[in-house]
């Protein structure tokens, strides 16, 4: 995707399919969000219930919120019968890249100083820096864009859009009912189904309400992270490689290279799981996609990136996960469910074979217990 493309801007009309656009952008908006804190969240170090356990515990409460967001969107895109793949080399964010109208960048990077002002600016980019217990230079600029600037913004000009628009379309969110994500299969009572007007702006409000430009919330994600920021001092973080991607692990540490292809295909795996839920409408079925989801992150995807960042590539720097599209290659063409399985097997498995002498003894017992818990989460077509 390189630079983040997102609808420019309010459409001078609002129709069905301005409204479809602009909710895959606030799709894609949530989905570029999650790499970027699951990668600060990694790189905190473990410390036993002090400000590093706190910091990755309110990093995981966002990460987990954007994936509300994102299902929430991906209902009200289901409702308005429009279609969006998530598991798609041209919707899956790369990194370094820009977000949104004011060109926020957007980097997978350590929980430290410079990336907790980005979250900050994502979250708010019109407020100022918060003041730091301790006081110090910071360097907080931003370059506004035309069009909307920030997400909280932009949700507001789309709620204007369904007010618009479903004033001459009752049945503007008629589709895809038993489709949708339901409180029962994923966040309870924080999940809506896109039924019609009133549940659509329901849905935008938990968005809105959470984090992309609310301020006065005290659980905001804005909240959690100025105070993250005013206490960053009190954890360490793995020193991260510079723009880090997966085919540069290569020739540096097999061990690495493959453990950055397991995560992503286990992200991909992930991707594609959340796209089959919205196809799906066989209960049985459902329920068994929406197991694999809760195991692919818990039991797979973190036990794999903390592997991953253990390892250390470049002049005492480690790795860091890439979140990139799965398999490797310039096509860009998609795996079934069954091949995508197949290959996140193969890349733990040779991740696996890889990690052999004293070193990695700790890493090859990490990767066996992975390896353990891969059994049942084959896609059952």
């Amino acid at each position: 995707m390189g630079i983040f493309s997102p609808v420019e801007g309010v459409p001078t009309k609002w129709t069905k399919k301005a409204l479809i656009e602009h909710v895959k952008t606030g799709m894609q908006v949530e989905l570029g969000t999650l790499p970027i804190y699951f990668c600060a969240l990694y790189s905190i170090k473990r410390d036993n219930g002090g400000w590093g356990s706190k910091a990755r515990a309110n990093i995981l409460a966002v990460a987990e919120q954007e994936m509300l967001h994102l299902a929430l969107a991906g209902n009200m895109l289901a409702a308005l019968g429009g279609t969006q793949p998530l598991y798609d080399k041209l919707f899956i964010p790369t990194y370094p890249s820009e977000i949104l109208f004011e060109k926020i960048e957007m980097a997978l990077r350590p929980a430290n100083k410079e990336n907790l002002e980005c979250f900050l600016k994502i979250e708010a980019p019109y407020m100022p820096p918060p003041k730091l217990e301790v006081a110090e230079d910071v360097e907080y600029s931003i370059q506004l864009l035309p069009g909307y600037n920030g997400i909280g913004e932009f949700y507001r000009e789309l709620q204007h859009g369904i007010y618009e628009v479903s004033a001459t379309d009752r049945d503007l969110f008629s589709s895809n009912h038993d489709k949708q994500f339901r409180g029962e299969e994923f966040f309870g009572e924080k999940m809506t189904v896109v039924v019609d007007t009133k549940t659509a702006l329901q849905a935008l409000e938990t968005i809105v309400d959470q984090g992309e430009g609310s301020i006065g919330v005290p659980d905001s994600h804005y909240s959690i992270f100025v105070q993250l920021y005013q206490r960053r001092k009190e954890w360490t973080c793995i020193d991260y490689v510079n723009e880090p991607h997966t085919a540069d692990y290569k020739g540096k540490s097999e061990v690495a290279y493959r453990l950055s292809l397991a995560v992503d295909a286990t992200f991909c795996y992930l991707l594609q799981t959340l796209d089959r839920c919205w196809a799906e409408g066989q209960p049985a079925k459902r329920t068994q996609l929406f197991r694999n989801i809760h195991r692919l992150m818990v039991e797979i995807l973190s036990p794999v990136a903390h592997a991953l960042v253990e390892q250390v590539i470049d002049g005492g720097r480690h790795a860091a996960p890439c979140f990139e599209f799965y398999p490797p290659g310039s096509d860009g063409k998609p795996l079934d469910p069954k091949g995508l399985f197949e290959g996140l097997v193969a890349e733990v498995q040779r991740a696996y074979n890889a990690a052999t002498g004293p070193e990695h003894q700790e890493t090859r017992e990490a990767i066996g217990k992975i390896k353990f818990c891969l059994t049942g989460l084959a896609p059952s077509l």
